[in-house]
């Protein structure tokens, strides 16, 4: 938050958006330091030192002030004012030179001597509305010509997102996990000494954009940035912990299917207070799934990457909202899509005009019914997906599911099935329109030259496997082996289950391969397997319509 204002992709694309409407750029940089430049933007326009245009680019170049970006003041200066209702920067500054706090009955004689902020308690401080005008923005659309039409864009709706979630309604704040508490509390000065602990949020403030994190720290200088890479650092650990361990869980399980045929079933849950991706509508998410035979070969293999920061066989336009994919060229991407006037896709914020995608996950507990969600709506795809945001029926999961259905030859005993969530908080499509108008601003030049000097592989926030069998049926009676694990001295001894009985049983190791046959009535009296070294091992079962494999362990 510190380096807000000086972010480069964000100076670059304000530059874009004038380029686009030069008519009333002013009035789009007054909208835009707003927020990212709170301190100095109403700091100016308290004391009077902004024109009739507002606060701009080039008001906020020469304002140190402007330049911390989000400062302490920034925040502790907001009043506790109808904050749930606010947006697009509209900030109820105190004009008193208080500064709002956690801490209740401060003393404030050292605190307002030094400083001339007189500190006071506000439980608003605690709250999500404090963060509400900052994180919700709506646009007023333009047309191609740069004409209003009357409409307008909900751009940014983070906060809106939590207000329609289950953890609004169990009191779970965005301070929760932005800024956690500190066990136990702290003592905030060495004067006076009477002072006791109390409640205290880490300042941590983490997002999600590793990428531009690691952006600003390589470019330090040039961007004359004041925090070390140490810094940049730890901020940037934080930000990659928090999307691994508190973003999206995975589940993959097979699923029955024909002959010649592998079908694997995909769950994603959304464990973030908002919709994930949350925020600038250029970040998306992405599934990529990989089926190898248990080898070094791939059977399939959906959403791959490139080091430029594409994914191959996403749609020139936008990628369809999947519930079933069957080839390599068609990929999960976790996304909003704006459409202008006309309805083609637009990076141009000003222009937005509809949604024409938007199937990021929502929170749990997200609803239909919510009042609020004419702003946070689904898209037109995902909204016609039986299982988005459903399970067994019930809205509000804050999950998806799709299944991925291969049809892939393979002699293999076993496959293994990858899944990984990606996130990519500035992709490259988002950005090559902002490039084309390189020419004609130093910043957007600038920045495309540190983006081309960035790696831009996605962040992985979640990851699992499961593996497969032919021949699968999940409905079937499952045989299983006991004892397991098999120690010294013990036999393996095949269970059935029913009546039907195997036609063949093959001991398998871990990878697939063969490592001897055993007859039915062997395995079912107990096989000695003391020869073997330890490891997973695969007890295969071949049936007249099905096959099952059973995984055990030698001690």
């Amino acid at each position: 938050m510190a380096n807000s204002a000086r972010d480069p992709f964000w100076q670059a694309k304000v530059d874009h958006e004038g380029l686009i409407n030069p008519t009333h750029r002013e009035s789009i940089e007054n909208l835009c330091t707003a927020c990212h430049a709170p301190q100095g933007y109403h700091e100016a326009h308290m004391t009077g030192k902004v024109g009739p245009n507002g606060y701009t680019m080039e008001d906020l170049l020469d304002d140190e002030l402007g330049l911390d970006g989000v400062g302490c003041t920034g925040c502790h200066s907001i009043d506790d004012v109808g904050l749930a209702g606010r947006h697009n920067g509209d900030l109820p500054i105190n004009e008193e030179n208080v500064a709002w706090g956690g801490f209740e009955n401060p003393w404030d004689g050292l605190m307002s001597g030094q400083t001339g902020f007189i500190p006071a308690y506000g439980e608003h401080m605690r709250s999500s509305e404090v963060c509400a005008s900052c994180h919700s923005l709506y646009t007023h659309t333009q047309d191609l010509d740069g004409e209003e039409t009357g409409n307008v864009f909900f751009e940014q709706t983070t906060y809106l997102e939590w207000v329609n979630s289950a953890f609004n309604a169990e009191n779970v704040q965005c301070q929760t996990c932005h800024m956690p508490l500190v066990e136990g509390g702290v003592i905030a000065a060495t004067q006076p000494n009477w002072l006791f602990p109390q409640r205290f949020g880490k300042h941590h403030l983490v997002g999600g954009n590793a990428f531009m994190l690691k952006l600003m720290r390589d470019n330090a200088v040039q961007l004359s940035l004041s925090a070390s890479p140490t810094q940049f650092d730890s901020t940037i650990a934080r930000t990659v912990a928090s999307l691994q361990r508190e973003t999206a869980r995975l589940s993959v399980n097979q699923l029955a299917s024909a002959p010649g045929e592998w079908a694997f079933e995909v769950e994603v849950e959304n464990l973030a207070g908002h919709k994930f991706p949350s925020g600038y509508p250029a970040r998306v998410a992405f599934l990529e799934f990989i089926l190898t035979d248990g080898g070094t070969d791939t059977l399939f293999h959906s959403g791959r990457w490139s080091e430029a920061g594409g994914i191959f066989g996403r749609d020139e336009a936008y990628e369809p909202h999947w519930n079933e994919i069957n080839a390599e060229d068609q990929v999960q991407v976790y996304e909003l899509v704006m459409g202008d006037v006309t309805g083609a896709n637009t990076q141009v914020l000003e222009r937005a005009d509809v949604i024409l995608k938007d199937n990021r996950l929502v929170p749990r507990g997200f609803s239909a019914l919510h009042p609020v969600y004419d702003t946070v709506q689904v898209g037109p795809m995902a909204v016609l997906d039986a299982d988005f945001n459903r399970r067994d029926g019930e809205e509000g999961s804050g999950t998806d599911v799709l299944v991925y259905r291969i049809a892939a030859g393979s002699e293999a005993a076993q496959v293994e099935a990858t899944v990984r969530l990606h996130y990519q908080a500035v992709p490259a499509r988002w950005v090559s329109a902002l490039f084309e108008f390189s020419d004609a601003s130093e910043r957007i030049s600038a920045f495309e030259s540190m983006y081309n000097d960035a790696d831009r592989t996605p962040v992985v926030v979640a990851s699992t496997k499961a593996n497969g069998w032919p021949g699968f049926d999940p409905d079937a009676s499952d045989w299983r082996v006991a004892p397991n694990p098999v120690v010294a001295g013990d036999r393996l001894r095949l269970i059935p289950a029913g009546t039907e009985q195997p036609t063949a049983v093959r001991l398998l190791d871990a990878s697939g391969r063969l490592v001897r046959e055993l007859r039915v009535e062997e395995a079912l009296e107990g096989h000695v397997v003391s020869d073997l070294a330890a490891g997973t091992y695969l007890l295969h079962l071949l049936f007249e319509q099905r096959q099952q494999s059973i995984r055990w362990i030698k001690g």
